[in-house]
């Protein structure tokens, strides 16, 4: 199984190590640090998080007033329960710390790389300047502060998929404390209790289970009066 990066610190980024940039490995193989993108965690077996979904998803552009004091979703799945376009969809929820205009509250628009030029992240490991820079080139308004705040991302799961001898059993959703138990507007046996509409469906379950044994005891006697007959 392979992991999958659950979360990245850029307010990490720029260390070095005898001057020059640098990375460390972790337990997977993967970079736990890298001089030019902070800090990483990476996971395996990682549950999803699941969500009423109808297809869209909402994204916080550049221009659009955050509040730094808490994380920033930079994009909202789209759905509820009420909506008979949207479907229980699992989802990969990527945490992370990102640069953000600390004068205007928006995210910051970053200039990473570009040859040798003095202003990109990776070639001077200056936020201002860089921060500076992908704000004159999107055209937006740069306050001259920053700082880094808290981010999700929410990635839909269409890879990433375990094997299918790995499928999930009943249990992992029909059990209190499901993998559901956090997506409003269900009803799922086993983990919610409705007294009366659990009292029905055990009368389904039980008429059902007497319907089997009368149809199965009128097929062995009409099975055995035929053989009598002949």
């Amino acid at each position: 199984m392979l992991p999958t990066k659950m979360y990245w610190d850029w307010s990490t980024a720029g260390e070095k190590k005898d001057g020059k940039p640098y990375a460390d490995h972790g337990p997977f193989g993967k970079h736990t640090y890298n001089t030019k993108k902070g800090s990483f965690i990476w996971e395996k077996n990682v549950e999803p998080s699941y969500f009423w979904f109808n297809g869209s998803l909402d994204y916080v552009l550049l221009s659009d007033p955050i509040d730094p004091s808490q994380p920033v979703e930079l994009n909202h799945v789209v759905g509820n329960s009420k909506d008979n376009r949207s479907r229980i969809y699992p989802f990969k929820v990527h945490r992370g710390k990102q640069p953000y205009d600390a004068g205007n509250n928006t995210m910051a628009a970053l200039h990473l790389f570009s040859g040798k030029e003095p202003t990109a992240y990776w070639g001077a490991y200056d936020w201002d300047k860089a921060i500076a820079a992908g704000a004159e080139f999107t055209g937006l308004t740069y306050s001259g502060k920053y700082g880094f705040v808290e981010t999700r991302y929410h990635f839909p799961i269409t890879h990433m998929v375990a094997p299918k001898d790995q499928a999930l059993s009943c249990e992992e959703c029909h059990s209190l404390n499901g993998r559901l138990a956090d997506v409003a507007g269900i009803y799922m046996p086993g983990m919610h209790r409705i007294p009366g509409l659990d009292i029905v469906g055990w009368i389904v379950v039980l008429g059902s289970l007497v319907a089997v044994i009368i149809h199965g005891f009128l097929r062995y006697v009409h099975k055995r009066n035929g053989n009598r007959g002949r």
